[in-house]
């Protein structure tokens, strides 16, 4: 939809205002004059913004460890200049919401002003989302801080904003949002923004662009938005109002993964835990069984397919690569690789041969009743529940009907990962008491060896790696890789590369039924390939995606991003 256009069409269906000229209120609408009278008239309007919120996706498809089946425009650099962009048309769709609820909460009655400040808060969360949606894909947009009309014609044909002015912006509505903003939700139900919330997108934003600057502009005004995340991800972590989903001793090793699967009433895992027992969430989308139940993953739709890359990102159970842990048991069984690692990787993928539950039929259903009957068993099939030889289980649901588990936008786990890479990014180094702060947290989670200095000098190391390779795993599934490829400007080394899966040459995979009857391209170590390199690129100007033809056609001003013309 042309920009334009979104912002008349939001204007007369969200408002519905009638005839200037008549006396009656419209019987089947309600007009702006009869509305924002109440308090609850606000918080009405402020609802719609939450469905703009992530949820889960196609996780990290876009990028190098994980492909979709026929593989993605984005992830190979095949992708052209599209007549229209869904990011483009919803975030300015969402500012203009956003934009006019702001400008309401101005205007008033005296005697609810102060009860409704706090869903000003919440339209400059939600402006700032937009435009940092719009940053990450576009960078420099026009930056819209009003409610456009049909007579603004001076912003919606005008210039693209700076990066940096579109940056300040962001940051200077998340400043406005967190003194607006309550400590705890002020909801009965929860779920609504907190100040926190705004400080989690704060620190995510400041950390995109600080490295963004640093490896992309050389440097200019990276430390003080790196300063920035680790103040904003620092206040989250003292506040002492979250902690890790950390109950090994109820849930044993699956402690991780079924954080992500959590409900309010249903039973999802062997304790019985639910929502209520996990403080982890800094903000969620929420869901339930019956309003709003959440999307599905289902591997066997030939989504969220992990690669080589992935898989050989987890470290061993003694904190080193496999390249040089002697814990490695190598390739030559289909289960000896998952074996002697980091326990997020039987968390995150399917073991091969277990058994599991999925939500498509109730033969697959998990029965807590009866815990162990039903399910299937992974059985490696190619074309039908994997393409790699690996599958996804992390978030992957196990009961039958509407699924009511809802999706971490913010979860303190990244907050860790923000302060432990903006402290490094900011000096070139990181103190062990920091780590012990930030990443040694989520090693702990999972009995993983502690990250220290020392380890990674004696073991020849590099703590920029290790860090960078902590976000990776903990944060699979949640849609960061692209972006952080992206702002480390490391996209042009990592996306052109293969894509690669299990090793089948002189393994089992090749003496044993199925597979061994089954024809493999593979490369010189015996790893199959389902994308050649020939076949992927990364240039310059995929850093960015293209301004929307569409868009220029109406706006000649838009001046098109590098390299897309």
């Amino acid at each position: 939809m042309k920009l334009r256009y979104i912002f008349i069409t939001s204007l007369v269906i969200m408002l519905s205002a009638c005839e200037k000229d008549l006396d009656l209120n419209p019987l089947d609408t309600i007009s702006e004059a009869a509305y924002f009278k109440k308090a609850d008239d606000f918080k009405s309007y402020a609802n719609q913004l939450y469905t703009s919120l992530p949820d889960l996706g196609s996780g990290d498809d876009n990028s190098d460890i994980s492909m979709q089946v026929g593989f993605s425009g984005v992830s190979d650099g095949s992708y052209v200049v599209p007549a229209s962009d869904g990011t483009w048309d919803s975030s300015y769709r969402r500012i203009w919401q956003a934009s006019n609820l702001i400008q309401k909460v101005a205007t008033a009655p005296t005697d609810i002003k102060a009860s409704v400040a706090v869903y000003e808060g919440e339209g400059r969360f939600f402006r700032a989302f937009a435009h940092y949606n719009l940053l990450k894909r576009f960078g420099g947009v026009p930056v819209v801080d009003k409610a456009l009309g049909i007579n603004d014609d001076a912003i919606i044909f005008g210039a693209r904003n700076t990066r940096a002015e579109v940056v300040n912006f962001i940051l200077g509505e998340l400043d406005k949002s967190i003194a607006l903003l309550p400590s705890a939700s002020s909801d009965v139900d929860g779920g609504r923004i907190t100040k926190w919330a705004a400080l989690a997108l704060k620190a995510r934003v400041a950390l995109f662009e600080g490295t963004w600057r640093k490896f992309q502009e050389g440097g200019v005004g990276a430390n003080e938005l790196l300063d920035k995340a680790i103040d904003a991800s620092n206040q989250i972590i003292a506040s002492n109002q979250f902690s890790l989903f950390d109950k090994k001793a109820q849930l044993g090793d699956q402690s991780y993964r079924y954080y992500f699967l959590l409900e309010g009433s249903r039973q999802t895992n062997p304790a019985n835990l639910t929502k209520a027992d996990q403080h982890e969430t800094i903000l969620a989308r929420r869901h339930d069984g019956q309003i709003s139940p959440s999307p599905t993953l289902n591997i066997g739709q030939g989504v969220l397919n992990p690669t080589r890359k992935l898989v050989d990102m987890y470290l061993c159970d003694d904190g080193l690569p496999i390249a040089t842990s002697p814990r490695f048991q190598g390739y030559a069984q289909i289960t000896s690789e998952y074996q002697n690692r980091d326990p997020r990787m039987k968390n995150s993928l399917l073991y091969p041969f277990q058994k599991y539950w999925l939500f498509t039929q109730p033969a697959y259903y998990r029965n807590w009743a009866n815990p162990t009957a039903g399910g299937i068993t992974f059985d490696i099939a190619f074309g039908i529940l994997t393409q790699t030889g690996y599958s996804t289980q992390k978030c992957q649901q196990e009961l039958g009907g509407p699924q009511g588990n809802d999706y971490p936008v913010f979860r303190l786990a990244e907050m860790y990962l923000i302060y432990a890479e903006a402290t490094y990014e900011k000096t070139g180094a990181i103190t062990d008491g920091d780590l012990d702060k930030s990443i040694n947290k989520l090693r702990d989670r999972v009995s993983m060896p502690h990250l220290t200095n020392a380890f990674v000098g004696t073991n020849g190391l590099n703590m920029r790696t290790e860090i960078r390779r902590e976000r990776t795993i903990e944060l699979y599934v949640e849609n960061f890789r692209f972006d952080d490829l992206r702002r480390w400007k490391t996209a042009e080394v990592e996306l052109p590369q293969a894509v690669r899966g299990i090793k089948y040459t002189g393994t089992e995979f090749s003496t044993t039924a199925p597979w061994k009857t089954i024809s493999f391209n593979v490369d010189a170590n015996g790893f199959i390939i389902l994308q050649p390199a020939a076949n992927r690129q990364f240039l310059a100007k995929h850093y960015l995606n293209p301004i929307p033809f569409g868009q220029i056609q109406l706006n000649p001003k838009l001046v098109q991003n590098p390299g897309w013309n």
